[in-house]
């Protein structure tokens, strides 16, 4: 099964399609590790691109210096001191509304009530406890300076409490959310399993409004989000039917503060409750959340004028300007206070900062969304650029995939920038990006294995009939490699010893063998090594062919070149043999070359084939082969050899214009007696002479002057170091039969052979 989708499908393409569909199952999980990277790339995005501030937001500081004033003392201070602040904060700097980031959810244990409670579990004097009773407490006079200023909004917080088993104070929020939809699992993304740390009643009795600041990090600890509405189950309380009564919702601190501004109430509206509406006589907000009720803090650059010292304002040595008109965080950057986060923009900021980046968003209108359906927008952008890069993979080379895939990458950061910028969209093009450089990784193994496995289907194919170095390019181009039948220009080759029987008649059949490989190891080397493809072993004799499977420009001369090696081995062969055997038979080799178009290809049945060639001029070099006996030469060539390059360069004589058996057109044959330096020659070159003076009197029927011509011809072969003497003696008797025949007068000295 596999196979077969192999051979449909190319394996890179499968690989590709497997790395794309696990991209995009991790894709559409909330996995940490793609979580993290989603993080990282908004994180980078916000401290490329910080959201300019507006000035309308301050922080007054309970900072290291407030705190260390003897006259303030550590936190918690008096609530005197606090209702100090507050009314410096409204009446003496005039600001629109303050916001404290914490909750005092216990009464002041400094107020004469509180203290008078302690002393009397002591004794003592109880007409001094009765008097001291009589004073203000603490939580009245910071009640009545929260009403007197009517713009005091208190924080509050949560926690959990199922661990314990127990259950807080549920208060009820100082106003009613309503909800567009008011379905249970619309309501999920809001619905907490927590309870209330409240503020102290009377302090929350007389506030203008009460918002939580409880946030969670995400897991590498940075705060990006918070929740702007929360619902906490009513408890102890009588509730109606519907899932939106049985729970109180808490806008954030921040929503509260919004509220004031517009004096108005808080709605959540949108197809999944996805927007909180703030409207009121003042004005409106329209605030975006994500699918799980978070609000995304687009955060500006960390500016220390946002600082105003709570130990200033007490002491009315503040700016005016600097709080009139503004709206009023309340919150420390006091280390001790452990009220530090971990940001986008830093890690060691306070955590009143997310407050302020809240409100200015806000009173900006610009915000940060990822959309409902962000994730399929993302989903097929990769599957776009992966399909696209898969296209690439199977039309260019890897220079163009590689091209395409930094394109793909850049065009995911590019887009993820541009959206960000225009229109505050959180478009994760990291993961893409990621997907698509792991797809392209596939692409590039896959090839790699494709590549891999045509290597070794060639080397399976070839090992044994061609030579490593040409093994090690024919592997490295397996497209030049084609298995399937064509026609091309094709040199071949038939070498076979002669006299073989005989030599093998008093052998053993081990002996035979153990020969046989002597003679065809060496044989084959210089053919492999002349970037020859050996066919076949037929018995003794070796079929061999060039230009295929892979090209070459210079397959004849390679192949006269293996001729002359394998007659070379065969000498130093015979000396071995000799040197160990006085009698040893010498073995001698005829070798046949033909160069023409033939039939190459795989061939055979389903069940075996081999990769062969076919057709006639294949023929032809075995009928060549089978003449180099009568002529006496060991190697011979086809006439359609010299017209290939550097051939003609090589010591060769023309012998005869010879019609073969079998065909019908004659065909002028060569002998092959040596290289390029034999050519040069000046012996090689006065034979070639005086043989063509043999040929034309031979052709020209003048008998006796073609005896004659024998003799230097002869002489200068023996100069040579070449044996022609069974050459001329061949011509000689075959003179002889030409006079007692009765030739035609237009004879054009074409030899018909009636053998093979």
């Amino acid at each position: 099964m596999w196979r077969r989708i192999r051979n449909i499908i190319p394996l890179h393409i499968v690989m590709m399609g497997a790395v794309l569909c696990g991209g995009l199952y991790v894709q559409s999980s909330d996995h940490p590790y793609r979580r993290q990277i989603q993080n990282i790339l908004f994180d980078n995005l916000n401290k490329t691109y910080f959201r300019p501030a507006s000035d309308q937001v301050v922080i007054v500081d309970i900072d290291e210096k407030s705190l260390d004033r003897p006259e303030l003392g550590q936190w918690p201070w008096p609530r005197t001191t606090v209702a100090d602040l507050i009314t410096k904060i409204t009446d003496d700097y005039g600001a629109k509304v303050m916001g404290f980031d914490m909750v005092f959810a216990e009464a002041d244990n400094t107020s004469p009530d509180q203290l008078v409670r302690i002393w009397r579990k002591q004794g003592g004097d109880e007409n001094v406890y009765k008097a001291i009773d009589r004073l203000e407490s603490h939580d009245k006079i910071m009640a009545r300076a929260i009403r007197s200023a009517g713009n005091v909004v208190l924080g509050l917080n949560f926690e959990d409490k199922r661990a314990t088993g127990t259950f807080g104070y549920t208060p009820r929020p100082k106003i009613d959310v309503s909800f567009a939809r008011k379905a249970r699992n619309d309501l999920k993304p809001y619905i907490y399993p927590f309870d209330t740390v409240a503020n102290y009643p009377i302090l929350s009795r007389f506030s203008y409004g009460e918002g939580h600041f409880y946030a969670v990090p995400d897991i590498d600890g940075i705060y990006r989000s918070i929740p702007m509405l929360m619902g906490i189950e009513k408890k102890n309380i009588r509730v109606g039917s519907d899932a939106v009564e049985q729970y109180f919702f808490y806008p954030s601190l921040t929503a509260e503060m919004l509220r004031f501004l517009v004096s108005g109430q808080i709605s959540m509206r949108g197809a999944q409750n996805e927007y909180m509406h703030i409207q009121g006589n003042d004005g409106a907000f329209d605030i975006p959340l994500s699918q799980d009720g978070e609000f995304y803090v687009w955060y500006a650059q960390p500016n220390p004028n946002w600082y105003i010292s709570a130990y200033d304002v007490l002491r009315g040595e503040a700016p005016k300007e600097a709080l009139k008109d503004k709206i009023v965080l309340i919150g420390t950057s006091a280390i001790g206070l452990k009220d530090i986060r971990s940001t986008p923009v830093g890690n060691n900021r306070p955590g009143v900062e997310v407050h302020l980046n809240i409100i200015d968003q806000a009173l900006q209108g610009q915000f940060l969304v990822r959309p409902h359906n962000v994730i399929k927008a993302e989903q097929l952008v990769l599957i776009g650029l992966s399909l696209l890069l898969m296209g690439f993979s199977s039309r260019t080379a890897l220079s163009g995939q590689t091209l395409a895939m930094f394109v793909g990458v850049s065009c995911c950061f590019v887009v993820t920038n541009i959206v960000y910028i225009q229109m505050g969209y959180l478009f994760d093009g990291a993961f893409p990006a990621i997907v698509l450089f792991f797809v392209y990784v596939a692409s590039v193994a896959g090839g790699y294995l494709s590549s891999e496995r045509e290597r070794r289907k060639v080397r399976d194919a070839f090992e044994h009939y061609i030579s490593p170095s040409y093994m090690n390019q024919l592997a490295q181009n397996p497209d030049q490699l084609k298995l399937g039948g064509e026609e091309k220009n094709i040199t071949t080759m038939f070498s076979d010893i002669r006299n073989f029987t005989t030599i093998c008649e008093h052998l053993t059949p081990d002996e035979i063998i153990s020969l046989m490989n002597e003679f065809l190891t060496p044989l084959s080397k210089a053919i492999m090594e002349n970037r020859g493809t050996i066919d076949k072993y037929i018995g003794d004799a070796i079929m061999a062919f060039w230009n295929a499977p892979m090209d070459d420009t210079h397959h004849a001369f390679n192949a006269c070149k293996a001729a002359l090696d394998m007659q070379e081995r065969l000498i130093k062969l015979n000396k071995r043999r000799h040197a160990k055997d006085d009698d040893a038979l010498m073995l001698n080799a005829g070798i046949g070359i033909n160069t023409g178009l033939a039939a190459v290809g795989n061939m055979g049945s389903d069940q075996r084939f081999a990769y062969s060639v076919l057709g006639d001029s294949v023929n032809l070099a075995s009928r060549l082969e089978a003449r180099t006996k009568e002529y006496g030469v060991h190697i011979l060539l086809g006439e359609d050899c010299l017209r290939e390059p550097d051939v003609p360069s090589l010591a060769m004589l023309e012998l005869d214009l010879i019609q073969v058996k079998g065909r019908t057109q004659p065909t002028r044959i060569f002998a092959l007696l040596g290289d390029e330096n034999m050519a040069q020659d000046n012996f090689f070159v006065e034979l070639q002479k005086e043989h063509q003076k043999f040929l034309a009197l031979y052709r020209a029927k003048d008998w006796d002057e073609a005896r004659k011509q024998t003799k230097p011809c002869r002489f200068l072969a023996d100069k040579l170091g070449v044996e022609l003497d069974q050459l001329y003696a061949f011509y000689r008797h075959r003179i002889d039969a030409l006079i007692e025949s009765d030739l035609p007068k237009n004879w054009d000295g074409v030899y018909q052979a009636r053998t093979k």
